[in-house]
């Protein structure tokens, strides 16, 4: 019998990059089961199917996929010590994996219920399953994924009360340096561990923050958490910088910066190792306000990034505030990409905001040519799949140590066609 967990929540050689298309199953066994796995991936539709012999395997190559696999299946011979944070990469909005589990009965309630919690449509079977049993299975539970995904909107009370019991989580996307593919950053991105719909990503909820004042609660609950996840990885070794977005009536308040200082400080951080983000529109709402509220910031020492920045950003001279770094949006980094006149134009950007002395960081980095195209223009840092999705913060430190292995061995892209890098 498979049982299923119904959630009550929803120049420089480079590491590999891995390129999952969505009729990939991606299978975390070894031996015998790992061919049985496979055989019902096949079965259910899968045109592909990736064996990994352990799940910290599996949380790296999912971490870099350009896109979510299918299906992830999972037998007990390929377990171990990084379950939880996998289950926990998977459950991400931009991954949103279903997940069959191969386990012995005495584990299948334990495994199920922490699926369950953070949302991710996982279904359960015994060792004796046969393949036969297994892919209509599978195949019910992509149905499932996909209609828990029109579910309706949260409340404003929901988050409130989300808020308040710490339902709101951090996940970090990592950002490394184009000229050696040093790790040096993580954003932070609120996430909500929602007791209907899973794990929801900031878009489905911040915009009711934003309309029922709850977003002073929700950033001071973002940044408490990013502070202290921050600190864990410095007392650990990992000396990374971590940015995140403030919305404009906190960025506003005039105790903001005092606020951000005393949490620095508990938590024996430099204030430098903070990077607060403003969007365009943000700063385009009352040019000398922000220009206020950035100077306080900066007079701390933080960091100051103008987010999602676009050509119009530049035109309307907003370079000219006091950041110290600027990202570049992905869909400016894809058309530089695709169009040679776009391309001379981010270049001339680039050169101006270098000559204002801001660090300059290329998003959306999916593929090599991305990359190379990003490091000739002049960008300083890399952030996107290729680099890393968002992740746990347990999940960071398995990251850089892969990331960092990949770089010193010098593996170069995946060859066309393959579902994972290596």
């Amino acid at each position: 019998m498979i049982d299923k967990a119904v959630p009550t929540a929803g120049g420089q050689a480079m590491p590999a990059v891995s390129a999952v298309c969505g009729a990939t199953a991606l299978v975390i066994a070894r031996g015998a089961a790992a061919g049985l796995l496979a055989a019902a991936a096949t079965e259910a539709g899968c045109s592909e199917v990736v064996i990994v012999p352990s799940d910290a395997v599996a949380l790296v190559r999912l971490l870099r996929a350009s896109a979510p696999p299918r299906f992830v299946l999972a037998d007990s011979s390929g377990l171990g010590a990084s379950f939880v944070p996998l289950l926990r990469t998977m459950a991400d909005p931009d991954l949103a994996v279903p997940l069959l589990l191969r386990l012995p009965e005495a584990h299948q309630r334990r495994a199920l219920a922490v699926a369950a919690h953070l949302g991710l449509g996982a279904i359960a079977a015994p060792p004796e399953a046969t393949v036969g049993e297994l892919s209509p299975a599978l195949r019910r539970l992509g149905e499932e994924q996909a209609e828990r995904a029109t579910a309706t909107a949260p409340s404003a009370k929901a988050l409130a009360a989300a808020i308040a019991v710490a339902s709101i989580v951090n996940r970090y996307q990592p950002q490394v340096r184009l000229s050696d593919a040093a790790p040096l950053a993580l954003e932070a991105l609120a996430r909500w561990e929602h007791p209907d719909r899973g794990l929801l990503g900031a878009g489905d909820f911040v915009p009711i923050a934003e309309r029922s004042g709850l977003s002073a609660a929700l950033a001071d609950r973002v940044m408490r958490r990013a502070v202290s996840d921050l600190a864990a990885l410095h007392r650990a070794g990992a000396r990374l910088r971590m940015a995140f977005n403030l919305p404009l009536d906190v960025l506003l308040h005039p105790g903001t910066a005092e606020r951000l200082a005393e949490a620095v400080s508990g938590a024996r951080l430099p204030a430098e190792a903070l990077t607060i983000e403003l969007t365009e529109s943000q700063i385009a709402h009352d040019l000398g306000a922000v220009r206020a509220a950035a100077l306080r910031l900066r007079d701390h020492r933080f960091g100051v990034s103008i987010d999602d920045f676009s050509l119009s950003a530049a035109q309307a001279g907003l370079v000219s505030l006091p950041f110290s770094e600027m990202k570049l949006d992905r869909s400016l980094v894809l058309a530089a990409r695709d169009d040679r006149t776009a391309r001379g134009a981010l270049a001339a950007v680039v050169r101006m905001a270098h000559g204002l002395g801001l660090l300059i960081v290329a998003e959306g980095i999916e593929t090599l040519a991305t990359w190379q195209m990003a490091r000739d223009l002049g960008a300083d840092l890399a952030q996107g799949w290729m680099v890393g999705r968002p992740m746990p913060a347990v999940a960071v430190r398995p990251w850089i140590a892969a990331w960092e292995r990949a770089v010193a061995t010098g593996k170069a892209a995946a060859p066309a066609g393959s579902a994972f890098g290596a």
